[in-house]
C-alpha cells in the first residue's frame, strides 16, 4: 500500500473503529481454538489476517505453527515464534487504539517490509529526493497533491465516462445474466478449463477440476472439483475439504469476483465516491476513484483516462492488525452484444504464496436461461 493508499483508507475509515461483524457470522475465538490476541475478529477474516502476517515477515505458515504428519496444528502453542507473534499482535493493537483512533494504521509491514526482523534503516543507495512545489508539498510520491487535484474530474463524469465506454444504461439494464467459458490457473499455477453462470442481481455458480493433487491424478476424485455458489445472502464452497459455508465479508468478496457483479451497475455498488487522484498503469494514465462499499469495505477503482474503461479494482480487508489489500485487473476488453466486457481478470493477493489467479474467457454469452438448481447449496 503506497502513502496515498494508507492516508485514503484512514480518511474512508475514520467513522468505522471498530472490526465489524455481521449478525450471520461467529467471531473467530467461537470456531477455533486457543485463540488469546484475536479475540473478536470474524471467522472470515483469521485466514487472511494469518496470510498477512506471514506476507509482512516473509514467513510460511510453519514458522509459527506446529505441522505434524503434514497437518497444521493452529492451536498448538510449541514454537516461541507463536508467543512473539502474539506479543508483536498486542503491540500492534495497541498503537493503533492509542495513536490512531481505532484506525488500523500500523501494521506488520510498517516495520518488517517482509523480512524476519524489522528493517530500522533505509536501504542505501536512497533515492534522490523529488522537488517540491511552491507550497512545501513534495511534487512526487503522492497522487493527491495541489497541482494534479485542480485538473482532475468529478467521480461523477469518470462514472458516466465509464457507463458510455462499456455500452450505455440502456444495455446494463438490458443484462439478466451470462455464461463464460475459458480458463483459470489454480493456487498451484495450473491452468484447467473453467466455467461460470451469474443472473442478477446477486447469484452466481462457477467451478472447475484441479489436474492433480500431490502428484496423484485427480480423473473421477472428487475431491479435487471446486465449486462456488452464491445465492443472494447465501453462499458456498465446495472443494477437498467439503462444503463451506460463505458469511460475512467473505460472502461479499466472492459475490465480486464473478465478471458482472464486479463491473455493472458499479454506483449501486458504493456509498460514496471521489476522485483522489492520476496514475499510471501500465505505461497508461489513470484516474484512481476512492470509494466506500455499502457494507463500509473502503476501495480504490483505476479507469483509463483515454477510453473510460475500468482496468483495476482494488479492495482493502479492514482487520485488527492492518488493512489488507487485494487487487483485481480487468483486460482485454470485447464487445457481447453491444456491451464491452473483459476476457481476462487477474486477482492478486498480498501473500507471496498464493499465486495470482488469471480467469481467461473464451466465450462470454448473455441472457442465456439458468435454471435454479444451480444455485443451490452444492452436495
Amino acid at each position: 500500500m503506497n502513502r496515498s493508499d494508507a492516508r485514503g483508507a484512514r480518511q474512508q475509515n475514520s467513522s468505522v473503529r471498530a472490526t465489524q461483524v455481521s449478525p450471520q457470522e461467529k467471531i473467530v475465538e467461537q470456531v477455533e481454538k486457543n485463540i488469546k490476541v484475536l479475540t473478536g475478529m470474524p471467522q472470515s477474516q483469521l485466514y487472511p489476517a494469518m496470510r498477512f502476517m506471514a506476507a509482512s515477515l516473509g514467513f510460511q505458515c510453519g514458522s509459527c505453527h506446529v505441522i505434524r504428519n503434514g497437518w497444521i496444528e493452529a492451536s498448538a502453542d510449541d514454537k516461541p515464534e507463536k508467543q512473539t507473534a502474539r506479543q508483536m499482535i498486542k503491540m500492534v493493537i495497541e498503537m493503533n487504539k492509542t495513536y490512531f483512533q481505532g484506525n488500523p494504521t500500523v501494521s506488520c509491514y510498517t516495520c518488517h517490509r517482509g523480512q524476519r526482523s524489522p528493517q530500522g534503516a533505509p536501504v542505501l543507495p536512497l533515492p534522490i529526493p523529488s522537488p517540491r512545489s511552491s507550497n512545501g508539498a513534495s511534487t512526487a510520491g503522492s497522487t493527491i497533491s495541489s497541482t494534479s487535484m485542480s485538473g482532475l474530474p468529478s467521480a461523477d463524469d469518470v462514472l458516466n465516462k465509464y457507463l458510455v465506454a462499456v455500452g450505455g444504461k440502456a444495455a446494463t439494464e438490458r443484462i439478466t445474466s451470462c455464461v463464460v467459458k475459458g480458463s483459470t490457473t489454480t493456487a498451484v499455477g495450473q491452468v484447467v478449463t473453467y466455467e461460470a453462470e451469474q443472473s442478477v442481481p446477486d447469484k452466481g455458480h462457477e467451478t472447475f477440476t484441479v489436474q492433480n493433487v500431490a502428484g496423484r491424478t485427480c480423473a473421477g476424485d472428487s475431491r479435487c472439483e471446486y465449486e462456488r455458489v452464491i445465492n443472494g445472502r447465501q453462499g458456498w464452497v465446495k472443494n477437498g475439504q467439503g462444503v463451506q459455508e460463505l458469511v460475512g465479508e467473505q460472502l461479499a468478496d466472492q459475490k465480486l469476483s464473478f465478471p458482472l457483479f464486479q463491473i455493472l451497475r458499479l454506483k449501486d455498488q458504493y456509498s460514496s465516491f471521489q476522485v483522489s487522484g492520476r496514475e499510471k498503469i501500465d505505461d497508461r494514465d489513470v484516474y484512481v476513484v476512492s470509494a466506500v462499499r455499502l457494507d463500509n469495505r473502503f476501495e480504490r477503482l483505476y479507469f483509463d483516462v483515454e477510453n473510460g474503461l475500468l482496468r483495476r479494482r482494488i479492495s482493502y480487508m479492514r482487520t485488527l492488525i492492518g488493512m489488507i489489500p487485494q487487487q483485481t485487473d480487468f483486460d482485454d476488453y470485447r464487445d457481447v452484444d453491444g456491451l464491452r466486457l473483459p476476457f481476462t481478470i487477474t486477482m492478486a493477493y498480498a501473500d507471496p504464496g498464493s499465486l495470482p489467479i488469471t480467469r481467461k474467457f473464451a466465450e462470454i454469452k448473455l441472457n442465456v436461461p439458468i435454471p435454479e438448481s444451480k444455485f443451490e447449496k452444492p452436495r
